[in-house]
């Protein structure tokens, strides 16, 4: 299969693109330092609501190469991904890792189209998260009055999942029981960490179902 990028419904290798460089910067935390009267030292507010670091966007950049065809033919290419792609937020697959996406505004960079071949360069500047394509959707049938554990892995970004239940539930998360009430629910409390997280649910009576449903991303 040939590296490529799509960006958008936009697929280089399919419009017959070379991928001659992909680099995407490390994610740079964010800082935001206050000095406060009668305070050693200065306070980060940045990270004051949750703690955890928060981060800038990340500058993209492709380089993109077509040797094939005409000048002209070339030439056609370059205005149509102009036309298509300059200035519109876009999702993003990166070439090695095809089950996530990027998203960010992009603009492309006509470089040259001589007699042999052509050269674009397309940037962006992207959210700091790489998103899975697919939302994490983790289920349970036969809910009894009994606790059934559930693992909820997630990767590097904390997450509030969506939560469905078929009848009145109890989750048990934190050491804190939190009952629910039969449809779908956010609670601020049920908060996803990076990693493998425990939730516990149960029934007051017969048996029941969980839908728990939640984006992750990494870095």
């Amino acid at each position: 299969m040939p590296r490529k990028v799509i960006i958008g419904t936009y697929d280089t290798a399919v419009n017959g693109w070379t991928l001659a460089g992909y680099e995407l910067a490390p994610p740079m935390w964010r800082e935001s330092y206050i000095e406060v009267p009668g305070m050693d030292g200065l306070i980060d507010a940045s990270a004051a609501l949750t703690g955890e670091p928060r981060y800038d966007n990340r500058a993209l950049e492709i380089t993109l190469e077509l040797s094939t065809g005409t000048r002209a033919t070339r030439e056609a290419a370059i205005s149509a991904m102009i036309a298509g792609l300059d200035g519109r937020e876009m999702r993003i697959i990166p070439p090695d890792l095809p089950d996530h996406n990027l998203v960010g505004r992009v603009h492309v960079s006509r470089q040259y189209n001589d007699l042999a071949h052509a050269q674009v360069i397309v940037t962006a500047s992207c959210e700091p998260w790489q998103y899975k394509s697919l939302a994490t959707v983790v289920t349970a049938s036969g809910l009894s009055v009994t606790y059934k554990q559930l693992t909820l892995a997630n990767e590097a970004r904390p997450v509030i999942p969506t939560i469905t239940v078929a009848q009145d539930t109890t989750l048990l998360w934190g050491g804190n029981e939190i009952a629910l009430g039969a449809g779908t629910h956010r609670r601020p409390e049920i908060r996803l960490a990076a990693g493998d997280n425990t939730l516990s649910a149960k029934v007051a009576s017969g048996t029941g179902s969980i839908e728990i449903k939640y984006q992750e991303a990494t870095l």
